[in-house]
């Protein structure tokens, strides 16, 4: 596509007073210059994080010896909420908190709606190729960094199919410079964030896997101006994984190691954010 722009300037001369009294501060603080996305924690302390259970109503997401990941993984967000809801500061909202299905670009809109922090999407998928086991967290990325993410996002993205949405090239240019440019600054958010998870699952002896943390292009974490990740907590292709996502216990240490990874986090962004833009 080819494109010109055309500037055309037009100068007169003017008195000093003139000048003065022209050459005023802009109308908005921060020169046209966009803000920056908003840090972990509002000026009253209130931290509002978004839980997205995977998949839901016409979309079971995966399925194995009459466990679906649709509900486990409702279920585990319902547990995980409990767990962060005892923390003073700290308001939780879900995506869907029943079986019905949520399309991947309604579920972001809901973060913005609920003024997220931060969004946590979970998932406990199965692969039918390969073997995988353990916890991982990715984060957004256009290219994958390895083939069976690459497949796990293919596979999450087909919610827009299931609801009649593609969003697929309906971005026009000016959209997606302005989201690049929001993401120079919580895309690093969000690889913090995981880093934070992954050392409190680590700390708390859950099984990750051999390379815990990973990066697609999963729809769902296209907010531009949220942290946003999005965990497997196992793979239910995985005889193991799929005992501990189907125990209660199993599932109250890992609610409460993902608690004390976004505490952490909170606490890390916030000391942080006098550091942006420098």
């Amino acid at each position: 596509m080819n494109s010109a722009a055309h500037l055309r300037l037009h100068f007169a001369p003017v008195t000093r007073e003139q000048f003065s009294r022209l050459s005023t501060t802009p109308d908005t603080p921060d020169w046209g210059v966009a803000a920056p996305s908003p840090p972990a924690v509002d000026a009253d302390g209130r931290v509002v994080v978004v839980l997205d259970p995977g998949h839901g109503g016409i979309d079971p997401g995966a399925m194995r010896d009459g466990h679906t990941e649709k509900d486990l993984m409702l279920t585990f967000a319902r547990e995980l909420r409990e767990a962060l809801l005892r923390v003073d500061g700290i308001e939780v909202v879900l995506t869907r908190d029943s079986d019905v299905f949520v399309s991947l670009e309604r579920r972001v809109a809901i973060a913005h709606q609920a003024g997220a922090h931060l969004f946590l999407s979970l998932h406990a998928d199965a692969l039918s190729e390969g073997q995988a086991t353990g916890a991982t967290v990715h984060t957004l990325s256009d290219q994958a960094s390895d083939q069976a993410s690459a497949l796990l996002a293919e596979r999450h993205n087909r919610a827009d199919i299931l609801a009649g949405i593609d969003l697929t090239g309906t971005d026009d240019t000016v959209a997606d410079i302005l989201m690049d440019l929001a993401r120079v600054e919580t895309q690093p958010r969000a690889e913090q964030l995981s880093e934070a998870l992954i050392d409190a699952l680590r700390s708390a002896g859950a099984p990750l896997n051999r390379r815990p943390y990973r990066s697609a292009a999963f729809s769902v974490l296209k907010a531009a101006d949220i942290p946003s990740v999005l965990l497997e907590i196992g793979f239910m292709s995985s005889e193991r994984d799929l005992t501990n996502v189907t125990d209660r216990e199993w599932r109250r240490q890992m609610a409460e190691a993902l608690r004390d990874g976004i505490q952490a986090w909170i606490i890390m962004d916030a000391s942080l954010r006098a550091l942006v833009r420098q």
